[in-house]
């Protein structure tokens, strides 16, 4: 989208957010460099306003005195790091950066040409990216960011060969959601398991005439929640050529998650007509009405919920041997090698991961209504525990007796850069299927998805 229309966008949805004309002017030397994507779990209409008024604010923070005629540059392919550029930039005078979306970051980060001074986003462990990387543990030493802040277990993932060549911004958690009094009490555990869900959902089914009215809760319900059942089971997808995963787990996630639906709901078809026939709302919804007793939400879905829709709704994390395992979208921040200012990305990362600079963020989101489209910080928990644990449950209430336990999570290791697309193509697809075969028919797990995958790779030209 060109400037000045991402421009006029922003002046119109200020208007309708404020109700009164603002004076906006153009700024120069920082701010956007390129239109930002809409991204939301609660439809575009919404998304398209809540980033506007983004945009708006952002535009509206950036100083018209730039003290440098070339702005650091930030690459990132999350919409929320314009925000928090501008505000950085109002924060003080020495430094100011300005924000590039770029729509694929490893493809950007491959491509000669200039470099970036700082890269913010996911999927950034990949082989053919980690190198670009310069080590990051001379700022533990000096201070400027304070190691122990962090939660360990995203934090260790940005380690490589015994250097922190990223640093954790932002994660997402797998929930399940119940109503509050009803039928489901969740077994008074913090944490749920899949059988934990088996043993109340089986209880719960009801049918009438051969078929289903009610049903607890099936695992083939969601894509997402199968691929996150089979990491939690084990399975261990990684970065390989271009995919690679533990056989036996694998073998035995499927296994489990068949087992599953057989002794719970009888068969994936059972479950596949119950989902066709009722489960047509939102998750929160047919929660609600007692069609079924448990849903799979991520919490960046789950937060963005309109509080009225969830006032009647509890939740537990998702998790598997007392591990939580954390989404595969974890956003890093990391400083090339290549980059030219790496003062003015110093001096952001330590305002960045300042209490008082994401208490900041939070509370300019809530201004500009953009959290109405975006979750948390950069779309998910801080890594910054304190943040998480202190300053979250100020905008989220419904944290409060859920904060996620800094021991207990489980971080996917380095993935293929197209690792969403690998997801959403073959992997999700391949267990549904899987997963929808009797005990009998079943065949080796690995290799039906080695041959999918290569299948997959075959007709797209790879």
């Amino acid at each position: 989208m060109p400037f000045d229309k991402a421009f006029a966008m922003a002046i119109e949805a200020r208007l309708l957010v404020r109700s009164r004309p603002l004076g906006l002017r153009r700024p120069r030397g920082a701010g956007y460099r390129k239109a930002m994507p809409r991204r939301s779990a609660r439809g575009p209409g919404l998304a398209v306003l809540a980033l506007a008024a983004t945009f708006a604010i952002a535009l509206s923070l950036s100083s018209c005195d730039a003290t440098s005629a070339r702005p650091a540059v930030i690459w990132t392919d999350s919409p929320e790091l314009a925000l928090y550029a501008e505000l950085f930039n109002a924060s003080q005078s020495s430094y100011r950066v300005a924000v590039e979306w770029k729509a694929d970051l490893a493809e950007a980060l491959k491509a000669p040409g200039s470099s970036p001074d700082l890269v913010v986003g996911r999927y950034l462990k990949a082989s053919g990216l980690r190198d670009r990387f310069q080590a990051l543990d001379y700022l533990f030493g000096e201070l400027t960011v304070n190691q122990a802040a962090f939660y360990p277990a995203l934090l260790a993932e940005g380690n490589s060969g015994g250097r922190q060549l990223l640093l954790p911004v932002s994660f997402d958690l797998p929930a399940i959601v119940y109503r509050q009094g009803g039928e489901a009490n969740a077994s008074g555990k913090f944490l749920l398991g899949l059988e934990d869900l088996r043993k109340e959902s089986a209880a719960f089914n009801q049918s009438k005439s051969g078929a289903y009215t009610r049903m607890g809760f099936s695992p083939r319900w969601n894509p997402d929640f199968l691929v996150t059942a089979a990491w939690a089971l084990g399975a261990a997808f990684r970065e390989g050529r271009p995919l690679s995963w533990n056989e036996e787990s694998l073998d035995r996630a499927v296994s489990s998650l068949r087992s599953w639906s057989a002794q719970t709901n009888g068969t994936a078809a059972t479950e596949d007509d119950f989902q066709f026939k009722y489960l047509y709302t939102p998750p929160y919804k047919y929660i609600a009405e007692g069609r079924a007793l448990f849903a799979y939400m991520k919490a960046s879905d789950l937060f963005l919920a309109p509080q009225e829709k969830r006032a009647g709704l509890d939740y537990r994390w998702y998790a598997e041997a007392g591990l939580i395992p954390v989404s595969s979208n974890v956003v890093n921040a990391g400083i090339p090698r290549a980059a030219h200012d790496k003062s003015a990305a110093e001096t952001f990362l330590k305002w960045f991961y300042s209490e008082d600079g994401q208490k900041a963020m939070l509370e300019a989101a809530r201004t500009t209504r953009s959290m109405e489209g975006s979750f948390g910080i950069a779309g998910g928990f801080s890594s910054v525990r304190t943040v998480t644990e202190r300053i979250f449950p100020q905008y989220y209430s419904s944290l409060v007796g859920h904060l996620p336990p800094a021991e207990g999570l489980s971080v996917p290791g380095a993935l293929p850069a197209d690792w969403p697309r690998l997801e959403a193509s073959v992997v999700s697809g391949w267990l549904l299927d899987a997963t929808s075969k009797p005990q009998a028919q079943a065949s080796r797990p690995g290799e039906e998805l080695a041959a999918r995958l290569a299948q997959y790779l075959k007709d797209s030209g790879n």
